[in-house]
């Protein structure tokens, strides 16, 4: 979607997305497999006269679903960062744009400040006089580290291609 006189040949887009090593298919058989192991357990339990196990059971499975389900919700969170010629472009939210910011390029600072605390990750940031945004917040500090510096070498380089 390119607005003025640029082609879409001259932009430069990275998406940053997190690592979701589970599909959602995967996560089905995996929470089937667990069910079959649990309530067959407490189907044993049971013929053993041990019939309290059953509400243990299912609120341990709903708790693994519940888990399941917010992890997987997670993996469809996206941040488009698109360089153009004369502006930067930043699109975020899970599964479609929720949230968009759009920055001058050549007046926008490419931040990697260090965590509040010792152990606290690093934040990479996006800015234009004090305002912008965070990205890469899925990314661990080595990740955030390489992207900042693409970016940056993005934000100030004399020519795209």
């Amino acid at each position: 979607m390119s607005t003025g006189l640029h082609s879409e040949h001259s932009v430069r887009r990275l998406v940053i997305a997190p690592n979701g090593s589970m599909t959602v298919a995967q996560a089905q058989w995996f929470f089937l497999g667990m069910c079959v192991v649990s309530f067959g357990v407490a189907g044993v339990m049971t013929v053993w006269g041990l019939w309290l196990i059953w509400p243990f059971a299912g609120l341990e499975m709903a708790a693994l679903g519940a888990g399941l389900y917010a992890s997987l919700r997670d993996n469809g969170y996206r941040e488009v960062i698109s360089v153009y010629p004369d502006r930067i472009e930043v699109e975020a939210g899970r599964n479609e744009p929720q949230r968009r910011w759009e920055f001058p390029r050549l007046l926008t600072q490419v931040r990697l400040s260090p965590g509040v605390n010792r152990n606290s990750p690093s934040r990479l940031l996006l800015t234009r006089h004090g305002h912008g945004c965070e990205l890469g917040r899925c990314l661990t500090d080595e990740e955030r580290a390489e992207v900042a510096e693409r970016l940056k070498s993005w934000v100030t380089a004399t020519e795209l291609p």
